[in-house]
């Protein structure tokens, strides 16, 4: 309602709103007041939406309790009880209290009301019968229970016992009797036990101030146990009817959450774990240990001696620093007497063209095999292999990428043997750079007795990178014929030699024209005459031209007084360039 105030001579009833309650006083506020308009004009009679609230401030803050209400106003009079709809609690006054008033959808009334003491309230400076229970006492003040007795509490003196009270003070002595007394003696710092029903005597256990010894008067820790073989195991845990029990330590001096750790013993399995810091709640087990003696760390169910599964970046990381040269990091050795047993195994296959089987670092060898053979077979200090898929396979790859010296991506020596290949390829060899080497010859089956012999021709050697061709022609009526070489030819050779020989008849044969065009012609003084030619170039094509393989050159460096061959020359094989090599290889075995 626009426009409409409140003006009135209030009376206000504060019924009961104390911290004290009992079941005669009212939990009401009784409200009257006049509702006039913004002239003083008293409003019409009717019905009015009025809307109360109690604050702890004469203006802002918080309603502390609200309830809104329709009212039927006559002559203007407002008559309520306040807390009829919404109930008013102990705790809602506390103190000083103001009561604001809104009518219908309008501004609270400017200013609230404070209220005042009433004639209820004069009774909470009474205790009313009942009213009072322990947990309205403020803890530390009074006795509010005795082991749980409340209400009137008697004190009755058992047999040989007697209660005497004296002002505030009760005194309650026990005599000997009934059972009997009890007697004994002991050690100082051993803790006592009944030795039979009336007399104490020592126990295992020793106090030493700060730690506890068992069967030890010594003890090194909070807590030591001294175990002899007869009596078993220094310490048990156990639970008769099975389940989870095991042994929780907390570590106090760090972070919440990070405090736990626990032994646990469940299904035939000792597990240490990472716990909550009540040291019960598994947070992540770290290691796992069976009845087989399988342990497994990461995991649960090991399979295996040593199980480890991770998602880390590494499942093992050793080290060793010994200062012996025969240190194994990790040695895996097989002693059984199974064939081909692998004493290292390791594989890598996520997907087809990815993984390592091993990565081997090192600072003089990456990865070295070694085999010490004790009777005949096939041994193989390092061997490799690859079958199937679509792709170029490499059984075995070497490369050097830098260095300032020689570099070798594959070095091999052979010796002590009766037949000794430094290599030995079964199939196509293909090099694409230089191949030096201080002999050559092809070794075939013989032609006239291939089971029982081989065939061997020397390689055609010259100082120069010289290529040969031959064939057959027959001259002409003329006397004449060309010789057409291949399209690469003149590309290919340069310093042409030519050689020419007469077949079936004696005649004389000639080079007419020199090599022209990839051409040249024989002439001869007869004509018909068949003539078998010679031509050598020499190779002037750009790998030749860049990598021309000198005809002499000077041993330098360690080379300098070696033989590449000493056993040719009869001198011993310390003289030869690859024994230190060698050497060094033998001295690391």
């Amino acid at each position: 309602m626009k426009n409409t105030v409140l003006l009135f001579a209030v009376l206000i009833s504060l019924l009961s709103i104390s911290n004290i309650y009992s079941q005669g006083i009212p939990q009401t506020i009784n409200y009257q007041g006049v509702l006039k308009d913004a002239a003083g004009v008293v409003v019409p009679n009717g019905d009015y939406s009025i809307t109360f609230k109690l604050y702890d401030l004469p203006s802002g803050g918080s309603a502390l309790w609200n309830e809104t209400k329709t009212i039927n106003v006559l002559g203007g009079i407002v008559n309520t009880q306040l807390g009829s709809v919404t109930p008013i609690t102990s705790a809602t006054i506390v103190g000083a209290a103001w009561l604001g008033i809104t009518i219908g959808t309008g501004s609270e009334l400017i200013p609230r009301i404070t209220l005042s003491s009433v004639p209820y309230s004069i009774m909470s400076l009474t205790v009313p019968s009942g009213s009072i229970t322990a947990i309205k006492i403020a803890d530390a003040q009074v006795v509010k229970s005795l082991n749980g007795l409340k209400d009137n509490v008697n004190l009755v003196a058992g047999s040989n016992v007697t209660i005497t009270p004296s002002g505030n003070n009760l005194t309650i002595n026990a005599t000997g009797g009934g059972g009997g007394t009890i007697g004994g003696s002991g050690t100082a710092n051993y803790i006592s036990k009944f030795t039979n029903s009336t007399t104490l005597g020592n126990s295992t256990l020793f106090d030493a101030g700060d730690r506890i010894g068992v069967s030890t008067v010594t003890p090194n820790f909070s807590l030591t146990v001294n175990s002899t073989p007869t009596l078993g195991l220094g310490l048990q845990v156990s639970r008769a009817n099975g389940g989870l029990i095991g042994l929780s330590i907390l570590e106090a001096s760090q972070p919440t959450t990070l405090q736990g750790w626990s032994f646990e013993v469940f299904n035939q399995k000792l597990k240490i774990n990472a716990t909550g810091d009540n040291g019960i709640t598994t947070l992540n087990n770290l290691m796992t240990f069976d009845r087989k003696g399988n342990v497994g760390i990461g995991t649960e169910t090991p399979s295996y001696p040593l199980h480890v599964a991770t998602n880390t970046k590494h499942a093992g990381y050793f080290t060793s620093d010994s200062a012996s040269s025969a240190t194994h990091v990790i040695h895996g050795e097989y002693t059984g007497l199974i064939s081909d047993a692998v004493g290292v195994y390791g594989k890598s296959a996520p997907s087809n063209n990815y993984g390592y089987g091993g990565y081997f670092e090192g600072g003089f060898i990456g990865a070295r095999g070694n085999v010490t053979s004790l009777g005949p077979g096939n041994f193989y200090g390092v061997r490799g292999s690859v079958s199937g898929g679509s792709g170029y396979n490499y059984a075995l790859y070497g490369t050097v990428t830098s260095g300032t010296q020689n570099n070798y991506g594959v070095y091999a020596s052979a010796s002590g043997g009766t037949v000794n290949w430094a290599g030995y390829f079964s199939g196509n060899v293909n090099v694409t750079g230089t191949l030096s080497k201080g002999g050559g010859s092809f070794k075939i089956d013989h032609p006239l007795d291939p089971t029982n012999k081989n065939l061997y021709h020397s390689f055609v050697e010259s100082p120069d990178m010289m290529n040969i061709y031959n064939g057959n022609i027959i001259t002409d009526a003329s006397g004449y014929a060309t010789v057409t070489m291949p399209d690469w030819f003149e590309a290919l050779n340069k310093e042409f030699r030519y050689q020419l020989t007469v077949i079936g008849d004696f005649a004389q044969a000639i080079i007419s024209q020199k090599i022209q065009n990839n051409q040249f012609i024989i002439r001869t003084d007869k004509p018909g005459i068949e003539v078998s030619w010679q031509v050598t170039g020499i190779r002037h094509d750009k790998f030749a031209e860049k990598y021309r393989i000198p005809v002499e050159e000077n041993k330098t460096g360690k080379d300098v007084g070696k033989y590449l061959h000493p056993d040719a020359y009869g001198v011993d094989e310390t003289l030869g360039v690859d024994y230190e090599n060698n050497k060094v290889n033998r001295d690391k075995k």
